[in-house]
């Protein structure tokens, strides 16, 4: 798919692998295993060893979570050394019948290895062999990336055995031309010849093993095969990887954009909190000036039934009023627009309007008569009613009502 191309070629294989040589003899099978790793651009090994039992082998590749690369020597390989020129077909079928047409092309596993220049390898293993190994691997839950068929695997390590024309495996001795293999013979009784490579030694017994490992960490196609069987090996592998850093991926971007998320929501949040804070405040203030404003209608449908704000000239009247006032004569209460009799608690007030009521006392009832008659001689008296007159008075109590009702 399109993303498939933004991903690095290193990061389609592990740090670490686990290569295998699984050598056929009348005894049986014996392992030869190497646990290879890179480390700051170099590659190193972990641990190796030769052993008959696979557990061992599990156990090394799970310590370092390393996929299982493996190869195949032994009883059962055939291998053939081809010359071919640049018009030869190099059709692994075509190339099988040309060049070992007794062997049946759907029981075996073929592989072609291509030297540098005009020559290369067919390799061939029975299909029930080989199976059977992989088989053995991948039910241990151990992950399988490549097999390779013959110790052709050595054909990875080209560019560190340009130096060399000859080398030796657990079992076979190779002659090379420019680090590839030209010639695969038994090992007889031919001087074992290791492998070194910057202070690395390779011994001949994990030769084959470290070839295996090295290819899949140099990320090498050294073969040719039409075997889906086999082909689909590093492919469902690097698969594999490219469906983890796919969900890596967006599981990390999901994280960024939570996070980026969480940061917008707080900085929202607490905009939101100091608005809300602050339209709590003004909504108080609202209250008030709204409680302010209903008393100050209340208090003005008072004052405005009170008469205050009429145009009557109520200090006039009451200086004229007391003018007019005998000496004799005390006055003890003056109401102007008095209220108009009792109201409910939750109610307004009603006054009556342009009525004053006096209050005072007098001992005699002719003096206060004439001054009733002085008040209704003044021009802003309407009228003047005695309402009520006691002759006897205790104390300073009035003892006498008039209620004046003016223009």
């Amino acid at each position: 798919m399109w993303w498939e191309r933004w991903i690095p070629g290193s990061y389609l294989t592990k740090s670490s692998v686990c290569g295998v040589e699984c050598i056929f003899d009348e005894a049986g099978v014996s392992y030869h295993y190497c646990v290879l790793q890179i480390r700051k651009n170099k590659v190193e090994i972990l641990t190796e060893g030769i052993t008959g039992d696979i557990t061992e082998i599990l156990a090394a590749a799970k310590k370092t979570s390393s996929p299982i690369s493996l190869s195949v020597s032994g009883k059962g390989i055939i291998i053939k050394k081809i010359i071919f020129s640049e018009n030869d077909s190099l059709q692994l079928k075509n190339l099988l019948q040309q060049h070992l047409p007794a062997i049946p092309f759907n029981e075996f596993y073929v592989q072609f290895y291509k030297n540098a220049a005009g020559s290369g390898h067919i390799a061939v293993c029975r299909k029930e062999q080989t199976n059977e190994l992989i088989t053995l691997f991948k039910k241990n839950k151990t992950e399988v990336v490549n097999i390779f068929i013959g110790s052709l695997v050595c054909n990875a390590l080209s560019n560190l055995t340009q130096g060399y024309n000859r080398l030796t495996t657990s079992i076979t001795q190779l002659e090379l031309a420019n680090g590839f293999v030209e010639s695969v013979e038994p090992m007889g009784n031919a001087e074992q010849v290791s492998l070194t490579v910057d202070g690395l030694n390779i011994s001949s017994a994990q030769l084959v093993s470290f070839a295996s490992g090295f290819s899949y960490l140099t990320r090498q196609a050294n073969y040719n095969s039409d075997d889906p069987e086999i082909n689909s090996l590093p492919l469902n592998h690097s698969e594999k990887i490219k469906v983890k850093l796919l969900l890596f991926v967006l599981i990390a971007v999901l994280f960024i954009i939570s996070g980026i998320n969480s940061v917008l929501f707080f900085q929202k949040y607490e905009a939101n909190n100091a608005l809300e804070i602050e339209l709590n405040l003004y909504e108080s203030k609202n209250t008030e000036i709204t409680q302010l404003l209903e008393s100050y209608q209340k208090k003005k449908s008072l004052i405005e039934q009170a008469g205050i704000f009429d145009d009557k000239k109520i200090s006039i009247y009451a200086d004229k009023i007391a003018a007019s006032l005998p000496a004799d004569i005390v006055l003890r209460e003056l109401y102007f627009n008095p209220e108009e009799g009792e109201t409910e608690e939750d109610s307004l007030m009603d006054f009556k309007q342009n009525q004053l009521i006096i209050k005072g006392n007098c001992s005699k009832s002719l003096l206060l008569n004439d001054w009733v008659n002085v008040l209704k001689s003044q021009s802003f008296v309407k009228s003047v009613n005695l309402e009520n007159f006691v002759f006897n008075s205790e104390g300073h109590l009035p003892n006498f009502v008039l209620k004046l009702e003016t223009e």
